[in-house]
């Protein structure tokens, strides 16, 4: 009885060394095989080639690709056939233009009331009193002197694209930013309500 569990238990030892030392063969075998650069069948079978743009495909249009593929006879086909399948991808990556709307950016436009008023874009009325005092002096010949260039209100946007930069930097303040379309927005209806300036 003794005799018997002893040879038993030399038994399973004998498996255990056998299982380990060929689960070690074969870990050695591939990482051989890697080494070299070959893999097993199965592996190869498995691998498919990148499609350009296959998140933008269907099912069918994936197939088709693999179809074509497989029926091109030479590398310069297959070639072609990938040219043509990365042409589309990039078209279907680059998002539109957005194009700003003025009413839309009207009501965007009520959360920068949060930080500052309309005098923002406007002169004050003391401003414009000076201005036109100094238009109707000029206007009727007592001066000579050039307009004043506005050092505070209006002065600092200068063009189309200073009015984005402004916009730009007024944006990382808030908290959520304004989307990419509510961004134009609130460009394209500042620049039309106040600042005018020829769009690029």
């Amino acid at each position: 009885m003794i005799r018997d569990t002893a040879f038993a238990q030399s038994m399973r030892k004998a498996i255990r060394i056998s299982v380990a030392l060929a689960g070690a063969v074969v870990m050695i075998s591939a990482a051989t095989d890697v080494a070299r650069g070959t893999e097993p069948p199965a592996m190869q079978a498995a691998e498919r080639e990148v499609i350009p743009g296959a998140e933008h495909l269907t099912t069918a249009e994936r197939e088709d690709y693999r179809r074509r593929m497989a029926a091109a006879a030479t590398p310069d086909e297959k070639a072609k056939i990938r040219a043509e399948y990365a042409k589309v991808a990039d078209k279907s990556v680059s998002p539109p233009a957005l194009v700003g709307d003025p009413a839309r950016g009207a009501n965007v436009h009520t959360a920068c009331f949060s930080c500052h008023g309309i005098e923002r874009y406007v002169a004050p009325v003391t401003y414009a009193m000076a201005g036109f005092f100094d238009s109707v002096l000029r206007a009727s010949g007592l001066s000579d002197l050039p307009p004043a260039e506005p050092t505070r209100f209006k002065g600092r946007i200068a063009s189309f694209q200073a009015l984005r930069d402004a916009v730009s930097r007024r944006n990382d303040y808030l908290n959520p930013k304004l989307t990419p379309q509510e961004f134009e927005d609130v460009i394209a209806y500042l620049n039309a309500t106040y600042y005018k300036f020829p769009q690029q």
